[in-house]
């Protein structure tokens, strides 16, 4: 689960560079969330095996 400071954060950058639409707290809020979320899966397949540079020494 993501941590709501960094949805927080998140959500107002992506606000402010909408223009700031006013009454679309929860749209931003749904997005930020839904990218961190994203980005952490990411990050989870990224550090699974094999490591980047390690395939070469697997031993077959």
């Amino acid at each position: 689960m993501i941590d709501d400071s960094k949805i927080r954060e998140r959500a107002y950058e992506l606000w402010e560079k909408d223009g700031r639409r006013e009454g679309s707290e929860e749209f931003y809020w749904q997005l930020a969330q839904e990218q961190l979320e994203a980005e952490a899966t990411r990050q989870a397949t990224d550090d699974e095996w094999p490591a980047k540079g390690e395939a070469s020494r697997v031993d077959r």
